[in-house]
């Protein structure tokens, strides 16, 4: 088997990675860094606050922390029910629940000398990460022999960046609400794309962001395991898709959600979808092409207009 590192936040959900990598891979290693370390102080959310004016202006600013607020106000907690009784019960269900005890390392810095020093000693073949918005220098990237490999909760290069399936969800574009497996290169979620899958099973209407990201991860681990296989054997070869186009997105503000929801009730009337449980049964089914044809002529300049690139993008930025 391939000697793995795992990198990422530590969570229910990501203890189930690692345990999945370990029964999937000689594990050697865990680095648990904080993905959201800037909620934490007072200091730190003005500081990264600040950060966005800068960059963004104030009115963008706020229009993200309304939609902060109005999440972990109202969809957060049932995000995170429905990834507890969805994807971690079932899952431990089907073996003994256990707790990693190997090597581990916790640090607020992965490309610090100390992460970097962890990562040597393990002498890993590749390092998978998950649930992590901290650029990976190459110095780290140089030492696994195959490289970092990332679980993006998108389909890229169509969508890169932050809360990718809020955005392909904005777009209905429902055929691309899924997961993508890529090797890290020096751009945000930019790199070799070996593994892409899509999820089923998700009501877009209800259904928050973070459950949707998660539960396409989860889905993928079949087709990432039988990669792992392919590379061990030397037979992985990255995935060409013509056609795809780059886009990189960044927080999604409140006006964002309220056109979000906007064009989701409208695509479910131009498709002539009498309920929201037809749409869903819809979207489960994968027969989502023909609905789209059916809504095109109301929604086709409303959703293949591009978002503005200076509101909503940030091409090799992370925030």
């Amino acid at each position: 088997m391939l000697r793995t590192v795992f990198i990422g936040s530590e969570s229910g959900f990501n203890n189930v990675i690692v345990d999945w990598l370990s029964k999937n891979s000689e594990l050697s290693g865990v680095v648990w860094t904080d993905a959201v370390a800037w909620r934490k102080s007072p200091r730190e959310i003005v500081k990264f606050a600040r950060s966005r004016m800068r960059r963004y202006g104030i009115l963008k600013t706020f229009d993200e922390v309304l939609f902060f607020v109005w999440y972990h106000t109202f969809v957060a907690r049932r995000d995170n029910r429905q990834v507890v009784s969805k994807i971690l019960e079932p899952y431990w269900a089907h073996g003994s629940r256990a707790t990693w005890s190997g090597p581990v390392l916790r640090v607020r810095d992965i490309n610090c000398p100390e992460s970097l020093r962890f990562v040597e000693a393990a002498r890993p073949d590749m390092v998978c990460a998950m649930c992590i918005n901290t650029y990976f220098e190459r110095d780290l990237r140089a030492i696994p022999r195959h490289g970092v490999f990332l679980w993006h909760e998108g389909i890229t290069p169509e969508y890169r960046g932050l809360y990718p399936p809020f955005w392909a969800l904005h777009n209905c574009d429902f055929e691309r609400v899924g997961c993508t497996f890529l090797r890290m290169n020096d751009k945000y979620d930019a790199g070799e794309v070996f593994v892409q899958t899509s999820t089923a099973a998700t009501d877009p209407f209800t259904a928050g962001h973070a459950y949707i990201g998660h539960k396409a991860v989860f889905d993928s681990l079949p087709e990432v395991g039988h990669f792992l296989r392919r590379l061990e054997a030397g037979d992985a070869r990255p995935l060409l898709r013509t056609g795809s186009f780059d886009r990189y997105y960044t927080y999604p503000g409140f006006s964002d959600l309220v056109r979000q929801r906007f064009r989701l009730r409208r695509w479910l009337r131009e498709a002539g979808l009498r309920s929201r449980r037809e749409a869903n049964q819809i979207i489960e089914t994968g027969r989502v092409a023909h609905a789209n044809e059916c809504a095109a002529s109301g929604l086709e300049r409303l959703i293949s207009s591009p978002v503005s690139d200076a509101e909503h993008t940030a091409v090799g930025q992370r925030t």
